[in-house]
């Protein structure tokens, strides 16, 4: 999961407040015009080094602050539904756009090219994601509302599309599954809590790899199935001589070359 810069800076404005300090007084501690503080932690381009400063100061390093900006965002994630959901439902290559314009901080030159995209296409595609509302254009350049967070409302149609897709992108990779447990007993409680856990847990982690640009972008599915006994086949047929012969040779074969 992608942490945007704008929900760091939220997340540097909360542990000023948690720690009873005001701009004022974080002015006076490190000697910074108050101004500029003001400036700074409202910009989505302010520099890693400017964000260490800061941390520094305030009590706090990058995998708290990014465990922050993580809650935050996740607090502040807007559900995909109504019309917008239709829409998306239509034509899911502007979601994917402005997914990769807003989530993941890719500059639209950048989409262009990778995707071919021609001047005029391009222009469209930035108007249509300011009419929606995910981002702003004050005349001298885009301003992008990075870090944004997209989840569709559950049962809808673009929700199975998505599912359907990651499913099949998970699938795809000749990968076995790490971890694979039948017919234990939980309540729908534990379950909910299971999912908290691991979710809190994968927060963590990324927010430690992310601080220093450790790991690689990974893709998790987990699944909770009503617990059916999983038999290796569709059922028992029938069998005739055939089958016990074709044992019986293979078995002494197997006998001999192991003697």
């Amino acid at each position: 999961m992608h942490v945007g810069p704008r929900f760091i800076l939220a997340a540097i404005r909360k542990k000023i407040k948690d720690e009873g300090l005001g701009y004022s007084a974080l002015s006076d501690r490190t000697g910074i015009p108050l101004s500029t503080i003001k400036r700074h932690l409202h910009s989505p381009t302010l520099g890693l080094d400017k964000i260490l400063m800061y941390v520094n100061y305030l009590n706090t390093d990058l995998v708290e602050l990014s465990k922050i900006a993580n809650q935050i965002q996740h607090e502040n994630a807007q559900i995909i539904c109504g019309d917008l959901s239709d829409l998306f439902l239509d034509h899911p290559y502007l979601l994917d756009f402005i997914y990769m314009l807003t989530a993941r901080n890719l500059s639209p030159d950048a989409i262009a090219q990778t995707h071919d995209l021609d001047d005029i296409s391009l222009r469209f595609y930035l108007r249509i994601a300011e009419i929606l509302g995910y981002i702003e254009d004050f005349g001298d350049g885009v301003i992008y509302r990075s870090g944004s967070r997209f989840l569709t409302e559950e049962g809808s149609k673009l929700d199975a599309l998505f599912r359907q897709r990651f499913q099949d992108e998970s699938l795809s990779h000749p990968i076995p599954a790490n971890f694979c447990i039948g017919r234990i007993r939980l309540t729908p409680s534990q379950i909910d809590q299971l999912e908290q856990d691991f979710y809190a847990k994968l927060i963590e982690l990324n927010a430690m790899n992310t601080s220093c640009e450790e790991g690689e972008l990974t893709n998790i599915l987990m699944r909770f199935t009503p617990g059916k006994q999983i038999l290796f086949s569709d059922g028992l047929p029938n069998i005739d001589g055939t089958l016990l012969k074709q044992i019986s040779e293979r078995f002494n074969q197997i006998k001999h070359q192991a003697e």
